[in-house]
């Protein structure tokens, strides 16, 4: 069998357009309606992206110091596995293989096929492709979802031929379209300054629904921008391909977070500055980003719009991709997954059966659910969980350890440990458990989220108890 370790080829620079390739995906494009509609105001609009940032970064901070102790493939699996048991990991594994990172990957797909896709190609790409009634229930299938599968299948390939090749794209679909939204973003400041779209901005800023608004409310637009800024741990995933694990895993972090927190800002001031609040307020996901761009620079770059953010996605794909995949590799090396998911191609060096089973899985995922608001749902309650549990590793792991925790013996233990110990991991945990209140009491809708979440947790225990008893796990 083809196997063996990972070469450590990643560097800093490349680790941080790895992660904010990886954070920047449709998410920011798409959800700030959502999260207008339920702040009401939009100060508060922007104190929630910010309050985001702030979650991202306590997270980061405390789980750097997890990647920096257990420097291997695999991120948050290995940290539970090494915490709380076999057990515990192979329910992340598991949960993230079902939903967690093939239903991101399948939500990105389906999300930039939808609004992009139609963008650049007509509304041919809405077209009904096949459709036919099973048990009394019609099912469509629309040209969109045919063309996010491709694209799934043709990053996974990419990723196939080696993380060589999967860098270089990650290298190109970042820093063109980052170019162009910090142009735009210049673009809009100096209308600001000259007037042209300080009126739009100011009569925002003043803009008063008369709407009294919840902390339920609020949580849950916190769940949508948590997506959004999911990514901040790709690195931990890529540990074993990282050079200086201990140097440019935390680096790595703060650097990409602080700049895609400042990205975003920027972004929510061009919507505020461009449209008004009252249309940019909405219960339902759309793209605005078009209507932002076409204010700024005319209707015809409508199109360079959806080609960013297309590339943006894109990247974020393909990081998702590649981490995921080396997730399932750990897995397979500890014997709760398919042994097949362990190989490493010799030429390659990529763990290619592991590549291939994710995407196979995740283009299943659009077939099965079609619209990515119904894959977002499950798929980020799941998140949340698993995050704050792997958060809650750095407590214990202290406490566990004592005076032998690795970390603590490094010299340079300011960039090594988390920042802010015991206050930011503690803040990064509790700040999920309110969200994840919000967003089960926000509406009947959080209750059925939270059950099908729970179904699958359940269900991950049950199938973990199977498969140790028909397979001995690996020492």
């Amino acid at each position: 069998m083809e196997s063996g370790q990972l070469k450590r080829t990643v560097g800093a620079r490349d680790a941080f357009f790895v992660i904010v390739g990886n954070i920047i995906g449709i998410g920011i494009f798409i959800i700030p309606p959502v999260v207008a509609g339920a702040a009401g105001e939009p100060l508060l609009f922007l104190g929630l992206w910010l309050f985001g940032g702030l979650i991202a970064f306590a997270g980061a901070m405390s789980s750097a110091e997890l990647g920096i102790l257990m420097p291997q493939a695999g991120g948050d699996y290995v940290f539970l596995r090494k915490t709380y048991g076999v057990s515990w990991g192979f329910l992340y594994g598991y949960l993230s293989f079902i939903f967690s990172y093939t239903g991101s990957i399948a939500t990105m797909a389906v999300a930039v096929a939808f609004f992009q896709g139609a963008t650049l190609f007509g509304p041919g790409m809405h077209a009904v492709a096949a459709s036919f009634t099973v048990f009394g229930y019609l099912y469509e299938l629309r040209v969109d979802h045919l063309a996010a599968c491709a694209l799934i299948l043709a990053i996974t390939a990419v990723n196939h031929a080696g993380i060589g090749k999967s860098i270089l794209l990650q290298r190109i679909a970042t820093a063109l379209p980052l170019l162009f939204l910090v142009g735009a973003g210049g673009v809009i400041l100096f209308q600001t300054i000259t007037g042209a779209a300080g009126a739009q901005l100011a009569a925002n800023l003043q803009y008063d629904s008369g709407l009294s608004v919840s902390w339920f409310a609020c949580a849950a637009a916190l769940v949508p921008i948590f997506f959004a800024f999911t990514g901040w741990n790709v690195t931990l995933y890529l540990a074993e391909d990282i050079k200086e694990p201990e140097r440019n895993i935390p680096l790595s972090m703060i650097a990409s977070l602080g700049f895609v927190t400042l990205v975003y800002m920027l972004f929510c001031l061009t919507l505020l500055a461009t449209i008004p609040f009252e249309t940019l307020m909405s219960e339902f996901p759309k793209d605005v980003s078009a209507l932002a761009v076409q204010a700024l620079l005319g209707a015809s770059a409508g199109p360079i719009m959806a080609a960013v953010i297309a590339l943006f996605i894109i990247s974020s794909l393909n990081t998702t991709i590649l981490a995921g995949s080396r997730l399932y590799l750990a897995m397979a090396r500890d014997g709760i997954f398919f042994a097949g998911a362990g190989k490493i191609g010799p030429r390659t060096g990529a763990p290619y059966v592991s590549l291939w089973l994710q995407g196979l899985w995740a283009c299943a995922l659009i077939l099965i659910f079609r619209e990515f608001d119904r894959i977002l749902a499950v798929t980020t309650v799941i998140m949340l969980f698993l995050s704050a549990v792997t958060i809650s590793s750095v407590f214990v792991l202290r406490r566990r350890l004592g005076a032998e925790h690795g970390v603590l013996q490094m010299k340079n233990r300011l960039l090594s440990r988390a920042l802010g110990y015991p206050y930011l991991p503690a803040f990064y945990v509790l700040s999920i458990v309110i969200i994840l209140a919000g967003t089960i009491l926000s509406d009947e809708s959080g209750w059925i989220k939270a059950l099908a979440a729970a179904a699958v947790t359940a269900a991950g225990f049950g199938v973990y108890f199977m498969w140790s008893r028909l397979r001995r796990p690996a020492a």
